[in-house]
């Protein structure tokens, strides 16, 4: 079946169909009806329509041959030639003047009528002229049977045959339009069958499905239809049940990384209060411990307020000069005071900027260089952790380009781009929320700029990121890319 057939079409064809079947029917089946006739009265079994015309022509010519005596009233006997016949003399105006009476009606012109032959129902009137004196004087009517059934209404079976035979196109009409509507209900019910399914799969939340074998233009379109609106609810379902998986991930990441520091927190506040009256306690170590994992719990709380602002296309960045080498200097020392008890791990930054002043929003900026720093303290015990950043002039902008490498235990995962999914973690370090690199991402983003990581030579970590120079006259913002 054509792709581009339509139901219209399909009912158009319907009635074409019904009708020329029906034609065909009916011609074969009056043909038959004829040859069974002519048969069966050869044979003399049944009489046909013009059985008694032959009567009336050896009538009429013995009413010729007769003429002045009928018009003398010497009726002839034509109940001899058959008792179906009935004869009745008239003069031109119609008036009865002997024989049969009222064979004929008032509307019958029979001035109209001489030497004709008339059907009226199922009788035949024939209209010889009586003359007298060389002119028409009167008209001899005859009327007999004209008829199949009239004819034959002594003989049942045949009369009965021959009514079927009769109403045979009504009778045909009516099965080819079931016929062929059945057929054409059962090809929609297929479709409208195929919908049900769909429907029901799609009730009992079963998505992974895919409707096909539906025919006809309309229903094709509906095809085409359910299948888009299934992706649509099954890709909908997923990223609700991913959403819901995140949710639950995060509230539990977020306990364990909240429960770890204020462990480590309480241990360290258990062991000063019971050092606390020992001569040689120092109790310098434990407030560094202390203070650390105070700030794993502030970056933390700061990831998790930054990070729906973030992901706003219209988030606002805060414009502003900014002293990039003041600030990285800044950081380093930072990040050298963290690691001073740990000499086998030194900070280095490489700073070969231009300019002494960019347009930045130096809290966004920071909030990257500390996502990534941080990352690479976590996983780096030894060795050194690089920060590289130089800047480079693009027409009437600037970008600056950073990147981070360290000698830590690098990425387990091949496809990198999974670390900047919200929420991701990695084979190596689950028990985390998974929203610094993520974050760094969107910032990146809104400042036009890009990030990507990846392992280096070292079997380390790096991770590159540029970010373009912002405008002081308003603050700008980028859609996520």
């Amino acid at each position: 079946m054509k792709k581009d057939k339509t139901i219209k079409r399909d009912f158009y064809l319907l009635v074409v169909k019904v009708v020329l079947a029906t034609a065909i029917s009916s011609v074969v089946t009056y043909l038959c009806l004829i040859y069974l006739i002519i048969t069966l009265a050869t044979n003399d079994v049944v009489k046909p329509t013009n059985y008694f015309v032959k009567d009336l022509d050896l009538m009429e010519k013995k009413i010729k041959e007769n003429e002045e005596a009928i018009f003398k009233g010497r009726f002839i006997p034509i109940h001899r030639y058959s008792e179906k016949i009935q004869g009745e003399v008239v003069d031109i105006s119609g008036k009865h003047l002997y024989g049969d009476r009222e064979i004929i009606d008032d509307q019958v012109d029979i001035s109209q009528s001489i030497n004709r032959e008339i059907v009226k129902g199922s009788y035949v009137y024939r209209f010889i002229p009586l003359k007298h004196d060389n002119a028409i004087q009167a008209v001899y009517v005859l009327k007999a049977p004209f008829g199949f059934i009239i004819n034959n209404q002594k003989r049942l079976e045949p009369v009965l045959i021959y009514a079927a035979l009769l109403i045979s196109p009504l009778l045909f009409f009516i099965v080819y339009l079931i016929f062929f509507t059945s057929r054409l209900y059962q090809s929609l019910f297929h479709n409208i069958k195929l919908l049900l399914e769909a429907s029901d799969h799609i009730a009992s939340g079963n998505f992974d499905f895919h409707v096909s074998g539906l025919k006809r233009k309309e229903f094709m379109k509906i095809q085409n239809s359910f299948n888009a609106m299934i992706s649509a609810l099954k890709e909908m379902v997923e990223r609700l049940a991913k959403t819901d998986d995140e949710r639950k991930m995060m509230v539990s990441s977020i306990a364990h990384d909240i429960r770890t520091p204020l462990t480590v927190i309480q241990g360290q506040i258990d062991l000063i209060q019971d050092l606390r009256k020992s001569d040689r306690f120092d109790v310098t170590p434990h407030l560094e411990i202390i203070r650390k994992n105070c700030g794993k719990m502030t970056m933390l709380t700061d990831n998790l307020s930054l990070l729906y602002k973030v992901e706003k296309s219209h988030f606002l960045l805060n414009a502003k000069e900014v002293d990039v080498k003041q600030m990285l200097d800044e950081k380093k020392r930072e990040l050298s005071t963290m690691v001073s008890r740990q000499p086998s791990l030194a900070i280095c930054f490489d700073v070969n900027l231009q300019r002494s002043s960019y347009v930045l929003d130096e809290a966004m900026v920071m909030r990257v260089l500390d996502n990534i720093l941080y990352n690479s303290l976590r996983f780096t015990k030894s060795g050194e952790i690089t920060l590289e950043v130089h800047d480079e002039e693009e027409g009437n902008a600037c970008k600056i380009y950073f990147r981070c490498s360290d000698t830590g235990t690098g990425f387990k995962e091949n496809d990198t781009s999974l670390l900047f999914q919200p929420f991701y973690q990695d084979k190596q370090y689950k028990h985390h929320v998974g929203l610094g690199l993520y974050i760094a991402k969107q910032i990146v983003n809104h400042h036009g700029g890009d990030i990507w990581a990846y392992n280096n030579d070292k079997g380390g970590a790096t991770v590159e990121f540029y970010i373009k120079e912002l405008s002081l006259d308003h603050s700008r913002t980028f859609p996520p890319l």
